[in-house]
């Protein structure tokens, strides 16, 4: 097959002594369809590099469209993965339920520990939580020792929680 040239590739040639041409068609492909072998599914578009191209012929796919007994294969499969899909999201809008039910306990959670630990704070800073100054740093020589406000134990379990000292178990 004889090399043809265009007037301009020849005056080109002429003044620089060589002449770059393109072939055509040796940029290759740069995506392919490939059909599964197995189940028929179709893939259109995938990049036909050599990486990927090892990575799909590895999987057993192969290049090209499938064969109409594939396809027919991967159509009667079609209502099983709907089925399926669709239990899957059933399944998963179950799950919402679920974790609204937790998302209020989590709530109620942070709330009681929050409302302790800025307790705990203004107790330590001397602040009435109520907003009013502390009573008792006026009457701290008239108050007996045995009249001080007891505190809820389920607050102590907090505080000792807090107060605990932290261990990595890595």
């Amino acid at each position: 097959m004889a090399i043809t040239l265009t007037p301009e590739q020849k005056a080109q040639l002429q003044r620089e002594d060589s002449l770059v041409l393109p072939l055509a068609g040796a940029d290759g492909a740069e995506s392919a369809q490939f059909h599964d072998t197995k189940t028929g599914q179709e893939f259109v578009g995938l990049p036909v590099d050599p990486y990927h191209l090892t990575r799909y012929l590895k999987r057993g796919w192969m290049m090209g469209p499938a064969s109409t007994e594939l396809r027919a294969k991967w159509a009667a499969g079609e209502s099983g993965r709907t089925a399926a899909d669709d239990a899957r999201v059933a399944e998963f809008a179950a799950s919402d339920e679920h974790q609204e039910s937790e998302k209020a306990r989590f709530t109620d959670a942070v709330t009681a520990a929050t409302a302790a630990s800025v307790a705990q704070v203004l107790e330590k800073l001397g602040v009435d939580p109520s907003g009013k100054a502390h009573a008792q740093e006026d009457q701290s020589d008239e108050t007996p020792e045995g009249d001080q406000e007891e505190v809820e134990p389920s607050q102590m379990d907090f505080f000792q929680t807090v107060d605990a000292p932290t261990e990595s178990r890595h």
